[in-house]
Order: C-alpha cells, then sequence, then structure tokens
C-alpha cells in the first residue's frame, strides 16, 4: 500500500467520523443512539458484531440495552477486557479472545457465538469520567491494528459526549413525568381534604392540612349525619409521598363507607383495622382517630388507633 493510499485512506476514515459526529448530535432518543453507535462502529470497523455497554456506577456494573446478538446482558465491571478497559480507561486490543485468560467466555456461552478478536473501548463523558464501554468484535479480514483503534477512540469519543447528553435528557424527561404525576397526586388529595367547615350547634369547627411534601400521608373527614351529631375522622400514615398518600385515600374511603352502614365506632375502627392488616406491609402503618361529636349533650365519643394523645 502507497502512503498515498494510506493519506487517501486516512481522510475517508476521518471524513465517516465527522459524518457519524453530526449524526449523534442530532438524536436525543437514548435507544436511538445506542443502535447508531453499534451500527456505525461495525460499518466503521468492518466487524461482525458489536456491544455497547453502559456502566451503573451505583452498583459497579455494564449493562447492554441495545446490542448486536446480545439481550438484556449484565455483568460485573471487574470482569473481562469490558471491564479492564472500564477501570483503566483505555483501549483493550485482543487479537485471540480464547487464547487471553482475561476473556470473559459468559456472552459466548449464552448466544453460541464465537469471538475471534476483540477491540474494547472505554466511552466518557466531558469530564473525563466513564459512560460506558464499547466492544467491537471480530473484524472480518484481519486482527484490529493501531488504525482501528484510532478510528474506534475517535468514534467512543464522540459517542460518549453523546450518550451523556442523551442521559441527562432522558433522565429530565423521567423528572418531568415525575413532577406531573405528583401533582395530579397532590391535587386528588387536596380535592379528598374537606373544602369547608361542617357546621355544629354550638361548635366552631375547623380543619388545615399542608403535607411536607407534594403529598403525604395525613388526612382528616367530616360527615354529618345530622344537625345533631358529626363523625370525626384523621389518620396519619407511616411516610411520604404517592405510597402514603394513596393508603390514605383507602382509610379514609373505607372509614366513610363503614360508617354510612353502622354508627357504631368501636366496630367500624375494628374492621378498618383487619381490612388494612391484610394489605399492608410490616413496614407500614397508620395511625388513626374515630369520633363522634353530640352537639346537645356536647360529649366526644371517640376511638384512637395509636394516635398521639387528643385533648
Amino acid at each position: 500500500m502507497t502512503k498515498e493510499m494510506t493519506q487517501k485512506d486516512s481522510k475517508k476514515d476521518m471524513h465517516a467520523i465527522l459524518q457519524i459526529a453530526r449524526a449523534l448530535g442530532m438524536t436525543s432518543d437514548l435507544d436511538r443512539l445506542l443502535k447508531m453507535v453499534v451500527d456505525y462502529s461495525m460499518e466503521l470497523l468492518n466487524a461482525e458484531r458489536a456491544t455497547l455497554f453502559l456502566y451503573d456506577s451505583e452498583h459497579e456494573e455494564l449493562y447492554t440495552r441495545v446490542a448486536e446478538g446480545v439481550e438484556g446482558f449484565r455483568m460485573s465491571v471487574n470482569v473481562g477486557f469490558a471491564g479492564l478497559a472500564a477501570h483503566n480507561l483505555k483501549t483493550v486490543n485482543c487479537s485471540d479472545a480464547y487464547a487471553d485468560e482475561r476473556f470473559n467466555r459468559e456472552v459466548d456461552a449464552r448466544t453460541g457465538y464465537r469471538t475471534r478478536n476483540i477491540l474494547s473501548c472505554p466511552l466518557t463523558d466531558y469530564n473525563g469520567k466513564l459512560v460506558g464501554v464499547l466492544q467491537i468484535l471480530n473484524k472480518r479480514d484481519a486482527p484490529f491494528d493501531d488504525a482501528d483503534i484510532e478510528l474506534a477512540e475517535a468514534l467512543s469519543a464522540q459517542a460518549g459526549v453523546a450518550l451523556q447528553r442523551a442521559k441527562l435528557m432522558e433522565e429530565h424527561l423521567e423528572k418531568q413525568l415525575l413532577e406531573h404525576a405528583m401533582e395530579v397526586a397532590r391535587e386528588i388529595q387536596q380535592e379528598m381534604l374537606p373544602s369547608k367547615s361542617p357546621l355544629l350547634e354550638g361548635f366552631d369547627i375547623a380543619c388545615w392540612n399542608r403535607p411536607c411534601d407534594a403529598t403525604g400521608g395525613d388526612f382528616c373527614d367530616f360527615i354529618s349525619s345530622d344537625k345533631k351529631q358529626l363523625m370525626l375522622s384523621l389518620g396519619d400514615v407511616s411516610g411520604h409521598g404517592i405510597g402514603p398518600a394513596l393508603v390514605s385515600c383507602a382509610t379514609r374511603a373505607m372509614l366513610r363507607a363503614l360508617w354510612s352502614d353502622n354508627f357504631d365506632i368501636e366496630e367500624v375502627t375494628r374492621k378498618v383495622n383487619r381490612l388494612m392488616e391484610d394489605d399492608l406491609p410490616d413496614n407500614r402503618f397508620i395511625t388513626a382517630f374515630l369520633g363522634v361529636l353530640y352537639s346537645e349533650t356536647g360529649l366526644l365519643h371517640y376511638c384512637s388507633a395509636g394516635q398521639a394523645p387528643i385533648l
């Protein structure tokens, strides 16, 4: 091969890298981006397969979302050439995989594929932190050489930054969806709280609630059976967030439903306790209060289920 031909090939490869970088910059869809990186790497390096592992820093693992020939694979960051590239943040080139004891044979065993040669390139973000590892398998005409390493590292540099951007966008969208869901839950929960004070002769009654989060596990309620008596209830579910909010709504609904059929507050409290005991996990509980206020006598008849002192 002449020097002129080598220069032409080099220019062609760099032009391809620029085109790939442009394409990667035009999408923020993470799965589409991962598929593009895998496809481009196989095309650029004339390889049979490629796998892009994302880095899970919390569990110290590498995992696939998109790969050629591999589905849903997860492994320790301490395993194989991918782990070596991740730890050292350096490209690892192996010309004969099965002759090297560092090669992780698990993927081949699961897929029935035979890896001959392998190139593992770390992907890093703007700050040089690990994002993932790109593995390119089985160059068709020969083992990977220095020119291939240069191309793979150029592609990996573009892909790492693009992946960081896409992951940040995905996390931002997930956060927005969660915030919207929390706002809807908050509105529903607030609408279930008393909108105005009940009327009972001889008494001024008020109720106020403000959760520390968007939703909470507290509730209060009033039901007027007639002008002479008023059912009062309040409760507090352990924890904060949507889970306790759902439990508080369910408890309030049960108290209302059972009270409408049975004005015995002790029996109502026992039934609700039995129902909630069947549904709640061991690490979740509710404290509650159910009472009846009589306007003619001024008496309050109540049951306290673990609630703090009422009076």
